[in-house]
Formats: C-alpha cells, structure tokens, sequence
C-alpha cells in the first residue's frame, strides 16, 4: 500500500508524481535523515558536503553531487523547496518533467564548480569552506522558467502580478550583491552559476547554442529513475534543437502545434490558453 501525502505517493521514486514533489520528498527525507544520525554522530553529514579546496575535493569528488540534497536547517530546506516547487511547477506544467531534473542537478554541480575556481584561485571562503543546499539548482530552475516563459505572470502573495523574467532577474542581481558582500560569498557564487546553467540550458534546447554532453546527462538521469518493470513513456519534445520532429505520436499533437502554443504563452501568458490548448500541452508534456 502506498504512503500518501497530499494526493503524492511519498516514494521519490514515483514517475507518476512530478518531478518537483518528488524532488521535494527526496530532499525533505535526507534533511530528516541526516538530521536524526547527527545526534549520535555529529560529523556523519561531513562526507556529503562539498568541499571546494582541492586538497579536500580530491577524496570526496562525490561531494559535488551529493551536497545538493543536504540543508543547514529547517528554513533552509524550506524556502529552498518553496521557490522550486511554485516556479518549478509552472516549468514542469507546460514543458514536462525532463527540464527539472536536469536544470536542478546541472546547475547544483555548475554551481559548486564555479564555487570551486573562485576558492581555488582567489581563495574565497578559505580553505575549509564547506557547502550544502540545493540553491544553485534552485536558481537554475528559475532561470530556466524565465527564458522559457519570460513573460508568464505569477501573484506574488495573491495580489501582485509579476513576471517571471522580473522575478529571475530580482534574483540574480540580489546574488550578484551578495557574492561581493563579506558574507557567504560561496553561496551567492554557486546561486550565479547555478543561473548561468539554467540560461545556458534553456539557450541549448531552444538551439541558439549547443553545450555537448547535456543530452548525454539527461539521458542517463531518465534511464536512472525509469521503472524496470515496465517500458518507460517517452516525453514530448517541447522545445528540441532538431530542425524535425513530430511531436509526441501518442498523444496526437504535433511539434508545430506545440510550438504555436508556446509562442501564445510568451505573447500572451499561460492564461489566455483555451481549454483544449491547456489540454494538449499537458498530453504533449505526458
């Protein structure tokens, strides 16, 4: 019998949930978990942060991965997964599930490496700077909200309709601010690269660029998360760098209906979507 929360299956597993709720499970359960095994053993969590001076990378080069799902307290967990999971719904809503995951994970390791250059060679945060939390990949995925859909208008606190390029971009100046500041200038780093990915990402599904090996990494994460017992569904290809395609088959809806949809929502706002537009997307992002 499955665990429930909410209508979610409590199994991060789970390909019929979201990516984001699963994503959310994922990171509330190692928060918890860690949590209860440093009170009998303090510096367990230690293994899994990253830590950016190569003398310490060197023996836990993991850690660039792994430090994505740990957080330095409840609120840190918490506003972390709050901006994921609102912005990131929006993505996932419109475009599917394979851009979360990849902007999630690639811009938590982008972000952690650019953290690492500037320790490395201008010796910012010191040499036993430590780091955890899921900021960068955040940061990505709000990003990659914006370039997609820039000008999809969410309420800030019910009653204020803003834009997700506005919010993107109040995002990345408060980090750019905080990275020249006296206080964790690592964090505000990692954020800015975990930003730099989510654009860079959105910029090469679109085709105007090409970063070689994205495709090859998002692959690998699918195959990782896809259910052996049965033939994984493929994904619609919402936005793709081939100049052909078809669209999704199964669902009926080709790639230049697609397109035409997403070109409405950047004019005009998810909003003035039709019923039946609303409900092909969400068949083409199945």
């Amino acid at each position: 019998m499955a665990l429930t929360f909410l209508g979610a299956d409590l199994n991060p597993l789970n390909r019929r949930n979201p990516a984001v709720v699963n994503l959310v499970i994922i990171c509330a359960g190692v928060w918890i978990l860690t949590s209860l095994i440093s009170l009998f053993l303090p510096s367990a969590a230690n293994a899994l942060m990253f830590m950016p001076h190569w003398h310490f990378f060197a023996y836990q080069p993991w850690s660039v991965f792994t430090y994505i799902f740990l957080h330095d307290g409840f609120f840190h967990l918490f506003y972390n997964m709050l901006w994921l999971f609102f912005i990131g719904s929006i993505l996932e809503e419109m475009t599917g599930k394979k851009h979360i995951w990849r902007l999630f994970i690639g811009g938590g390791i982008v972000g952690a490496l650019l953290f690492m250059l500037f320790n490395n060679l201008l010796g910012v945060g010191g040499e036993m700077a430590r780091m955890v939390g899921a900021s960068g990949g955040v940061t990505a995925v709000i990003v990659g909200a914006a370039v997609m859909f820039p000008t999809y208008r969410v309420m800030l606190f019910g009653i204020l309709p803003v834009e997700l390029v506005w919010i993107a971009i109040f995002r990345v100046v408060l980090d750019l601010l905080g990275a020249s500041g006296p206080g964790n200038q690592g964090g505000y780093i990692c954020h800015l690269g975990g930003a730099a990915f989510g654009l860079s990402y959105m910029m090469h599904t679109k085709g105007t660029i090409n970063i070689p090996g994205v495709d090859a990494i998002g692959h690998f994460l699918r195959n990782m998360f896809a259910d052996k017992k049965s033939k994984p569904k493929r994904s619609a290809r919402v936005s793709i760098n081939q100049t052909r395609s078809t669209g999704n088959p199964k669902s009926g809806v080709s790639q230049e209906e697609i397109d035409r949809i997403l070109d409405k929502i950047n004019a005009t706002g998810y909003d003035s979507l039709t019923a039946q537009e609303k409900d092909k997307l969400f068949k083409a992002g199945e």
